[in-house]
């Protein structure tokens, strides 16, 4: 479980005093969010790994904005659609929603350098380790990289 700053004052969380920007936590999927058995793309596969609703709401109420950063090579694979992966995703949205723990966006990268097919073979900026989905987020959100926290399961997640 991650600890956050005892001194931290959730009334003033959502901005930070001096630049207006916003703090995220980022949440990996497989692995962080859910039990990665592998390509997971539908709702009968998804398990949640213990805790992650506590640590969700904890950062919520602490002002993070819960934003989810994931790796789904499988599309690029041809495993499983995009369409698919926005179904789960809505799902999984809900059940967060249902736990006082609203994610605020979905990042994705159906890109693989090796592994793609067609269009989606590639070393895209967006997919992990780079950086791309966490600086379109920064973007969209306005958010302060420094102030914010990632979780990840894999080395290759940051």
């Amino acid at each position: 479980m991650v600890a956050l700053a005892s001194s931290y004052d959730p009334k003033h969380a959502d901005l930070d005093s001096f630049s207006g920007q916003q703090r995220a936590l980022f949440l990996d999927r497989d692995g962080v969010i859910n039990v990665n058995c592998g390509y997971v793309h539908l709702t009968d596969n998804f398990e949640f790994i213990d805790g992650i609703f506590d640590v969700a709401r904890t950062a919520h109420a602490f002002g993070f904005k819960l934003v989810v950063i994931t790796n789904q090579s499988g599309i690029g694979r041809g495993y499983f659609s995009e369409r698919d992966f926005h179904q789960l995703t809505a799902w999984m949205c809900n059940q967060f929603l249902n736990e006082g723990a609203p994610i605020q966006k979905v990042y994705f990268s159906p890109f693989h350098p090796t592994a793609g097919l067609g269009e989606y073979k590639k070393n895209d900026i967006s997919r992990k380790p780079r950086p791309g989905m966490i600086n379109q987020a920064q973007r969209d959100i306005n958010l302060d990289l420094g102030s914010s926290i990632l979780i990840g399961d894999e080395v290759s997640d940051i």
